[in-house]
């Protein structure tokens, strides 16, 4: 039996339960403003090296 990694929602932190999927949780449970601030800190922490 494979054991797999818990996948965590990386704008809420919430882990996914076995049956729900993470792209209908970002889409059905964040709004379009929460994510796109999230993709743009994690760019900016990336591109200019600051801790997220």
């Amino acid at each position: 039996m494979s054991m797999t990694s818990p996948v965590f929602c990386h704008v809420c932190n919430e882990e996914m339960i076995l049956d729900e999927d993470l792209v209908h949780h970002l889409v059905y449970d964040h709004k379009p403003r929460e994510l796109a601030k999230q993709l743009v800190a994690e760019w900016e922490a990336e591109e200019l090296g600051e801790a997220m």
